[in-house]
């Protein structure tokens, strides 16, 4: 693929889409010689739990990316159109999923009337990944800083340990643009153009993906941070750990709630009172069977929990 086609591509697929907001009205006053209003409404939603699917599905796509990128810089043209095939198949799960929005939009001026009404699928999705955080990040980090296509190589230290990108950084994933790059994608591997289907890959992860980082007030970062951590404790079946920094996460939580701008009080406290009461009965547990037991009950509760709290940033 040549520059000029890449170009091109990427332009006629990157166009910004609007921020959907519902109720959204700018009108210019009432000796205005023209007027705007646009109205939003939702056509379809999703409830926490899709939602976080769909944020997992969408971070698939990025592995299946920088998966397919690895097999073309192995010359393995078969693995490397399953891993695109793969990609493609969660984009439509995604595309069939999103939250669909009808979009009306109404402009005035001396005598003169435009009103158009368009159907919309919500572009971007948050990415969402837990397990495979550097897998999916890493590359994205590398591709943004201008690496040249390449098989990567894994990071010296892994992502999951730097608690400050993960929890206090949005990452959304075009889904538009990622559709296209992998359509071309598979159409060079076919015609054996393996560095264009590299590079339009690769043009997932730099142009694809968009990174947003959130000053975050410290308890509400600490209990994000301890939250993460909890969880990965407890997959390692670190479970006292798990629990000593389920604690942590607690009193975090209450020193966020104390302070006077808070908006999330009532939240704080029912996730807390959540959080005291089940460390309280692992507690008063001994036996290590139990004590896992209770703790991979609580593995959903302990993600929604991060997820929320997340969401606060």
């Amino acid at each position: 693929m040549n520059k000029k086609r890449m170009i091109s591509i990427i332009s006629s697929t990157a166009v910004c889409a609007s921020v959907f907001a519902f109720g959204i009205s700018v009108q210019a006053g009432e000796k205005s010689k023209i007027t705007s209003t646009t109205n939003v409404k939702a056509l379809s939603t999703l409830n926490d739990q899709e939602a976080q699917a769909v944020s997992q599905a969408a971070a698939r796509v990025l592995y299946h990316t920088e998966r397919a990128k690895i097999a073309i810089g192995d010359k393995k043209k078969g693995e490397a159109l399953n891993q695109i095939d793969q990609g493609i198949k969660l984009i439509r799960i995604i595309e069939k999923t999103v939250p669909r929005y009808k979009i009306t939009t109404t402009i005035k001026a001396s005598g003169l009337s435009y009103k158009n009404t368009d159907k919309t699928a919500q572009r971007y999705v948050t990415v969402s990944n837990n397990s495979f955080i550097e897998d999916v990040i890493t590359p994205v980090i590398q591709a943004k800083k201008g690496s040249l296509f390449h098989h990567h190589s894994k990071a010296a230290v892994a992502p999951e340990e730097d608690f400050s990108m993960v929890d206090r950084t949005t990452v959304r994933l075009d889904t538009f643009l990622a559709k296209r790059m992998l359509a071309v994608a598979k159409t060079d591997v076919k015609a054996n153009k393996m560095t264009d289907a590299g590079n339009a890959l690769t043009a997932i992860q730099a142009s694809g993906v968009i990174i947003d980082t959130a000053s975050v007030e410290l308890p509400l970062a600490q209990a994000a941070d301890d939250l993460y951590l909890a969880q990965s404790e407890m997959s390692n079946h670190h479970y006292r750990n798990a629990l000593a920094t389920l604690k942590k996460a607690s009193e975090s939580l209450k020193l966020y709630g104390k302070m006077s701008h808070n908006t999330h009080s009532k939240r704080v406290s029912a996730i807390t009172t959540e959080i005291d009461k089940l460390t309280s009965t692992i507690d008063s547990h001994h036996n290590k069977k139990e004590i896992a037991a209770l703790m991979d009950k609580s593995k959903s509760d302990m993600t929604a929990w991060w997820h929320e709290v997340k969401s606060w940033f």
